[in-house]
């Protein structure tokens, strides 16, 4: 299975999947799927910008050491009214001073913390001085991460929720110091704002709402941005639509004032990473966007640093608030809803996606935290660990809800060899011709086949459930003409598992050897990926489908 890394792709992926499966139900479901292409078609128009500031902060994972000072009378007035923002001085490593920063705390009954304390902070840059950035960013907070401990759940919220079309702040860390003194490791997060809505929306006209603390929809929300008078009745008329008593008039108006498709998604994310504290089920940790060229109201989801905390979380009933309850009594909600899980959980939500994430964040945090001391980077090992397996384990609990037969962990047979038979393509950059039973020179072989010079990185993989214990991946490998990529995963032809970079590499031309990777399983019941890869410019690469096999070696 190929991971989707470009949202239009998998946007369309998704609508076609909506299209074809529910293709005669009825009418109104096209009513309901034109209005949500026009909301996507909005949403993926936007710009690209992969060289912006804010896109190289947050692609490369920077982890910026920030010493914040605020002047006594600005720290006695924010001890006053800590909501409001004072003037502070930043400065990031050595190299950059940032004056005039607006600052107050933040946080809520379980993470608020005073300015004595840990507090976390909402920071902006451009309050008091005009057009001041922090790598292209306008606004952003600093979350003291005292509900998770893991400083993980922020972060694959928000690559989730991105990844499945559903836009969320982007997260990385920082280091923090405040007038001196070491506040130790934050979850650093861009902030709802005019640029968040321009990236995503491609305009930031519309108004925006904050959900509040546990309120519905049907109370009156503070209106961060708009125009025009603040009679919220873009909110009054979503509303009225979840109210409406007649499920035909319900379903028409719903589709008038909500982006169903998105909504469908956003609850389906909600319920799958057990985010308990979101709207669908306790009406909390929203916000709301009227995108004007539609003028259809979007949900956004917020505080997400309490998640996978129950494997068996229920994803398809226990549901709250107005709109959930108004657009789950709709005859076809429920099975556009179990789609649409389903295919999250094919396309976003694996096992694959979600580890390589986790393993990638603690690559680069773990030397962070090694720098206050080896004890905190000894319990972010454990943390992590923590966290990969409950999200394993919150996979296999949405699989149970929807039927899905769990793998099985595999057994080598009495010398420890498990022979390796099914294998996947994935191709992941450029366009080579994939091969599954290739007869090179007598060998029934795995091929990837670069036709035409260009950048390629495709594989063959084979998943299997493992037993914690050390393991030896190995297989004999070819090659012809073969321009290898320099790239810290590996260069040219090889034997690794998702998640790892490899040393063994052929190139060139090479007749048949025998390649290993080694590697250990920390828990049982571990999900692994056995990757036969090329990464290349041009060649091409056959991997013996009769030698590829995994050996136990303990």
């Amino acid at each position: 299975m190929t991971i989707l890394s470009n949202d239009s792709a998998r946007r369309a992926v998704e609508t076609q999947m909506f299209s074809q499966r529910h293709g005669q139900i009825s009418r109104l479901t096209f009513r309901l799927l034109a209005g949500t292409l026009a909301l996507f078609a909005l949403l993926t128009a936007r710009a690209a910008r992969p060289d912006a500031a804010d896109q190289v902060f947050f692609r490369e994972g920077v982890i910026p050491k920030l010493r914040i000072e605020i002047s006594p009378p600005e720290l006695a007035r924010l001890n006053k009214d800590n909501r409001s923002f004072v003037r502070c001085t930043i400065r990031e490593g050595d190299d950059f001073i940032y004056s005039e920063v607006g600052i107050h705390l933040k946080g809520a009954a379980g993470s608020f913390r005073p300015v004595g304390d840990r507090p976390a902070l909402t920071l902006n840059f451009d309050k008091f001085r005009e057009k001041q950035k922090f790598h292209g960013l306008d606004k952003l907070h600093l979350n003291n991460s005292v509900q998770d401990g893991s400083y993980l759940n922020e972060h694959l919220a928000s690559v989730i929720f991105n990844a499945g079309g559903v836009p969320a702040p982007r997260v990385s860390h920082a280091r923090v110091w405040l007038n001196g003194r070491d506040l130790g490791f934050y979850v650093l997060k861009e902030g709802f704002d005019s640029q968040f809505l321009a990236n995503h929306f491609g305009s930031k006209a519309g108004n925006f709402y904050d959900g509040g603390f546990c309120a519905d929809v049907d109370q009156r929300k503070d209106r961060k941005l708009g125009r025009g008078t603040n009679d919220q009745a873009d909110l009054k008329a979503l509303v009225a639509a979840a109210r409406e008593p007649d499920l035909a008039k319900r379903a028409e108006r719903l589709d008038q004032t909500l982006a169903i498709d998105q909504f469908l998604s956003l609850v389906a994310m909600e319920m799958m990473t057990a985010h308990w504290d979101g709207y669908a089920r306790n009406r909390n940790n929203y916000r709301l966007y009227n995108h004007p060229a539609v003028n259809k109201l979007v949900f956004l989801p917020s505080g997400m640093d309490q998640l996978f905390g129950d494997p068996n979380f229920p994803v398809f009933d226990s549901m709250g608030g107005l709109v959930t309850s108004g657009l789950w009594q709709l005859p076809q909600t429920k099975l556009q809803y179990r789609d649409r899980v389903s295919h999250l959980l094919t396309n976003v939500f694996t096992a694959e996606f979600l580890t390589n994430e986790i393993a990638r964040v603690h690559a680069r945090v773990r030397p962070v935290l090694a720098e206050i001391n080896e004890g905190a980077a000894k319990n972010f090992d454990n943390t992590t660990r923590d966290i990969q397996n409950r999200v394993l384990a919150r996979i296999a609990g949405i699989q149970k809800q929807l039927g899905i037969q769990p793998m099985k962990p595999v057994t080598p047979g009495p010398n420890g060899v498990l022979k390796l038979a099914k294998w996947q393509a994935q191709v992941d950059a450029g366009e080579p011709k994939m091969a599954d039973a290739a007869d090179q020179a007598g060998v029934k072989s795995l091929e990837i086949n670069l036709d035409k010079p260009s950048r390629v990185v495709a594989s063959w993989r084979s998943r299997v459930l493992l037993d914690a214990g050390k393991y030896r991946f190995e297989g004999k490998v070819a090659t012809k003409g073969v321009v290898p990529l320099k790239e810290p995963t590996g260069e040219g032809a090889g034997l690794r598992i998702s998640g790892s970079s490899r040393p063994n590499q052929l190139s060139g031309d090479s007749d048949w050897k025998n390649v290993t990777f080694e590697f250990d399983v920390p828990a049982a019941s571990t999900e692994v990926v056995l990757v036969c890869e090329l990464r290349a410019e041009k060649g091409r690469a056959w991997f013996d489908l009769g030698s590829l096999q995994l050996v136990r070696q303990n």
